[in-house]
């Protein structure tokens, strides 16, 4: 079967039925997946819906982890050009699973805002990266800013624009959309389900031993999170992760004013949820200060409930100054999450070296990537074709680089 077909078919089962590893067994590959969040989930529904047999191991529940932590942005914002181009697949991708899954996704688009002509370089460095991918970004002044966006009071604006692609979607919703998908094809899922070990013979994969048993299998896909290095080194890859936690505010639900996502001064990041709730951040990473040396190096929860008040409410005070729907908005909850990303922030996909029946799946942004990370992974575990758009994301590059080091 040439891939293009193969490609033309993805959404049915039918398609993957036939294809040739899938056709050369008398009963389904059984194929593993560790992690139930956005990105497993996909995973396990692109495979159950093509015919293989699923059990999705998470050890906790459900999108109990980065995923529901994520700020859930849906975006081809990215330097690589590689990675830019599977972004922009995913968003794709997206826009059919939104329509047969329902998974709530709301196509707002996104603005970013300048305020001093210091911020106006970075920004202008942003709306470059989508440059000649025939979704270049409209630049705004202030008042076409105004015109866009009545909603906002953005203070001094020294440059604008405003990218139509972009959407955003609550993660946990539509991780359970995808497991509850993958259900009706078959999976099974275990929850409070810890993968221990992996029962490699040689280079073949028997199965793996949990925290209720072992289970037999045909292959496994590891898209752990941060748990995944621990995972991989089971099958001999050392896999680096750096360390990122981020907050969110997260508001009660005030009336919806707004379906588009903003980036403004001072690492301002918000947007309104279909619920009506406001989330937000105003860094993406902790600052470099002694208050925060622990949780930059460690990850561990905030200590009390009044320090996470302390920062949720900073956050949505900031986010009321330029929002005037969001002042005075309460409190829900402030998340701590702690990011999957690569240490050269580049996804990792693929079956591992030395051991083909085992594949890993990491990534930041995992919820912009999950639904075309989800259709290719399917696709080289039941085919076995080594799909093209993810030859620059192999986990072989860290297998190089631990020989080159040693």
């Amino acid at each position: 079967m040439l891939r293009r077909d193969f490609l033309r078919g993805l959404g049915t089962a039918s398609a993957f039925a036939v294809a040739p590893r899938v056709a050369a067994h008398s009963r389904p590959l059984r194929v593993g997946v560790v992690g139930g969040g956005i990105v497993g989930s996909s995973i396990a529904f692109h495979l159950a819906q093509a015919g293989a047999s699923v059990t999705l191991f998470e050890k906790a529940q459900p999108a109990s982890g980065a995923t529901q932590n994520s700020f859930a942005w849906l975006n081809a914002f990215v330097p690589d050009a590689n990675y830019r181009a599977l972004r922009l697949q995913s968003l794709t991708a997206y826009h059919d699973l939104d329509r047969r899954l329902r998974l709530g996704i709301v196509w707002g688009g996104y603005i970013n805002w300048a305020a001093t002509a210091a911020e106006v370089e970075s920004l202008r460095a942003s709306a470059a990266q989508l440059d000649g991918t025939g979704h270049a970004v409209r630049p705004l002044n202030a008042t076409e800013l105004a015109a866009i966006a009545p909603v906002l009071m953005p203070g001094p604006v020294a440059a604008a624009f405003y990218s139509q692609i972009d959407g955003h979607l609550n993660p946990v919703d539509a991780t359970h959309r995808f497991i509850d998908a993958a259900q009706m094809h078959g999976a099974q899922v275990r929850l409070q389900c810890e993968v221990q070990d992996l029962d490699l013979k040689g280079s073949t994969l028997a199965g793996v031993a949990t925290a209720q048993g072992y289970v037999p299998l045909d292959r496994l896909v590891i898209a752990g999170g941060v748990d995944t290095p621990a995972l991989t080194a089971l099958a001999g890859l050392r896999l680096g992760l750096r360390h990122a936690p981020g907050i969110l505010a997260h508001s009660r639900p005030v009336p919806i004013v707004t379906r588009t996502i903003f980036d403004g001064p001072g690492n301002l990041s918000f947007k309104q949820m279909a619920d009506g709730s406001i989330v937000g951040t105003d860094s993406p990473e902790p600052p470099d200060i002694a208050a925060h040396r622990e949780i930059r190096a460690h990850a561990i929860p905030f200590p009390d409930e009044a320090v996470r008040a302390m920062h949720g409410n900073r956050i949505l005070g900031k986010i009321g100054e330029v929002l005037p729907a969001a002042r005075g908005a309460a409190l829900e909850r402030l998340t701590l999450g702690f990011r999957p990303i690569p240490l050269d922030e580049l996804p990792v996909v693929g079956a591992l070296p030395g051991a083909p029946h085992v594949h890993v799946a990491v990534m930041h942004s995992g919820v912009t990537l999950a639904a075309i990370i989800g259709r290719y992974v399917t696709e080289e575990v039941l085919s076995g074709v080594r799909v093209e758009a993810l030859a620059p994301f192999r986990p072989e590059r860290f297998s190089r680089a631990t020989a080159a080091s040693t």
